[in-house]
Order: structure tokens, then C-alpha cells, then sequence
């Protein structure tokens, strides 16, 4: 995760934000002083400190920052985005927000809004001075910053333009994240929702554009990345962690979605950080 702290000072600043390369990344901009204006999804807002832009798509979003305006401009990528969205019962909506272009004002949330900074300024501090847990201190503020904004939307970024449906797939989301280690078939999540399977696969694919099946399957996959990434389970401790009997399953079922076995997955990984080079990032992931 990197963030600048901006200062415009006598000159306007732009930023257009296109198509990440190598690892998927979100950036998020909040303004402490001044005005601005930004534009995403086809829409312009006005921006008056304080507010906070967040960029879940970066698919030519612009952003500009008149003079004397300040604040910080953050870019954060999957693997930490995953660890602080958790798996608590709020990670679905916490999931849906991340993933939105949206500008949020929070005038009016003046000690959220001195939440948020002071965590900002917090990880500006981490990651010039890293030591000992910095990854844990980082998910952590990262975490506040993400149910804060949740918060100061009041839920209604969450629900914005999709209606019923969209409530559906939420919540068979949050299903999946209290569930996943349990290997429910679509069915049974299905039955827990009051729908068909049709009307669920229906559900998914028109919404996110995979199949319950696969959102299932990939939620459980990543996972198991991030356990062979930071856990020193073994292979057979780590599938019985995930619901697991059989390692051998465990090992066929990683591969079928990420196209390698875990075992050789890790290994890519340690070697990639003894050689101080960016872990191999599986290119399936739907989640976070």
C-alpha cells in the first residue's frame, strides 16, 4: 500500500487513473482542504473538503485538486485489501463498497473524517519506518478507513442501482463468506436465500458475471493463497484448515482454479521474496 500526502499549493493538480498493470489495485484520494472535482462512470462531482474519492474500477477516472488544496492519495492493492475486508459478517458489503467509483463528502463526520486521516497519516509513518508486524499494523488502519466510509455512506452506496437483486447477491455473498469452509453446495445456498438455483445462477452471473459455483470455488481459492502465502502450515494442515479430508483433493481443487498446486505455488512465492521481487498474484480472483 503506498500514500502521498498532496499539497496543490499555488497550482492545480490532475490525475487520470487507467487500466492497472501487473497486480489489481483500487485508489482512493481524501481531501483535507480546499476543492476539487472528480470524474467517474460517466458522472462529475464537486468535491469540497472534506470528501473522499474512491476508484474501484480505475478505468479513466480523473481527479483534479485546485491550488491550495491538500490531502492524501493512496493506490492499495488485492492482498491487503483481502486482509482487512476479512470474513466478518460486514465483508460483503465492505466488498461491494471497495469494488464502486464513488465521492463521498464527509462534512458534517468531522471526527470520522479525523479517523480516517489520522490512519492515513499512520501508514505514511509505517511505511517509512517498517518494523516488526507492519503488514498487521497496515491491514488494520487500512480496515478502519474502509468501515468508516461504510459508515459515513450509511449503507447507501451499497444498495445504489440494483435493487432486490442486488440485495439477493449480497447477501448470498455474505453467505459464502460465513460458509465457504464448510463446502456448501449451491443449493443448500440457494435454499438459505428463499430462491431456485436458476434464479441464484441468474443472479450472479447478470450481477459479477460468473456462476455461484465459481464465486464459491474462487472465494475458497483465495483463501488457500493467502494461508500458503503467510501461514507455515503444512499443505495437509492448511486443506484441513479449509474443510479438507483429503490433501490430494485439496490439491486438485487448487489447481482446477489457479492452474498450479499449492505446494509449487508457495514455493514461486518464497522465491520470489528471497529474490526481493513482487509473489506470483493468481490472475482468478473475483474477491475481494
Amino acid at each position: 500500500m503506498d500514500v502521498e500526502p498532496v499539497e496543490c499549493g499555488l497550482n492545480a493538480r490532475r490525475w487520470t487513473y487507467g487500466p492497472a498493470s501487473g497486480e489489481r489495485s483500487r485508489q482512493f484520494f481524501l481531501l483535507t482542504d480546499g476543492s476539487g472535482e472528480v470524474e467517474a462512470a460517466g458522472q462529475r462531482f464537486s468535491l469540497s473538503a472534506p470528501a473522499l474519492v474512491w476508484i474501484g474500477q480505475a478505468d479513466g477516472s480523473r481527479l483534479r485538486m485546485e491550488a491550495g488544496a491538500t490531502g492524501f492519495r493512496a493506490r492499495v492493492g488485492d492482498p491487503l485489501l483481502v486482509d482487512a475486508v476479512g470474513d466478518g459478517p460486514e465483508s460483503a458489503a465492505l466488498r461491494h463498497l471497495i469494488d464502486r467509483d464513488f465521492a463521498l463528502s464527509l462534512s458534517g463526520y468531522g471526527e470520522a473524517a479525523g479517523v480516517v486521516e489520522r490512519c492515513l497519516t499512520g501508514i505514511v509513518r509505517e511505511r517509512r519506518e517498517p518494523q516488526p508486524g507492519s503488514d498487521l499494523i497496515l491491514s488494520a488502519l487500512l480496515r478502519i478507513i474502509l468501515v468508516s466510509v461504510l459508515r459515513i455512506s450509511g449503507g447507501e452506496l451499497e444498495h445504489t442501482g440494483a435493487g432486490a437483486q442486488l440485495g439477493l447477491l449480497q447477501r448470498f455473498r455474505q453467505l459464502v463468506e460465513m460458509n465457504f469452509r464448510n463446502h456448501w453446495p449451491v443449493t443448500r445456498y440457494a435454499d438459505a436465500l428463499g430462491v431456485t438455483t436458476d434464479r441464484l445462477h441468474a443472479i450472479c452471473t447478470q450481477g459479477v458475471g460468473k456462476s455461484p459455483k465459481a464465486l464459491i470455488s474462487e472465494r475458497l481459492a483465495g483463501e488457500a493463497v493467502m494461508r500458503l502465502e503467510r501461514s507455515s502450515l503444512t499443505i495437509q494442515q492448511l486443506a484441513g484448515s479449509l474443510g479438507f479430508t483429503d490433501p490430494a483433493h485439496f490439491s486438485n481443487f487448487f489447481k482446477s482454479v489457479t492452474g498450479t498446486r499449492p505446494g509449487i505455488h508457495r514455493k514461486a512465492v518464497l522465491e520470489a521474496r528471497r529474490n526481493h521481487r513482487e509473489p506470483p498474484a493468481p490472475s482468478f480472483a473475483e474477491w475481494p
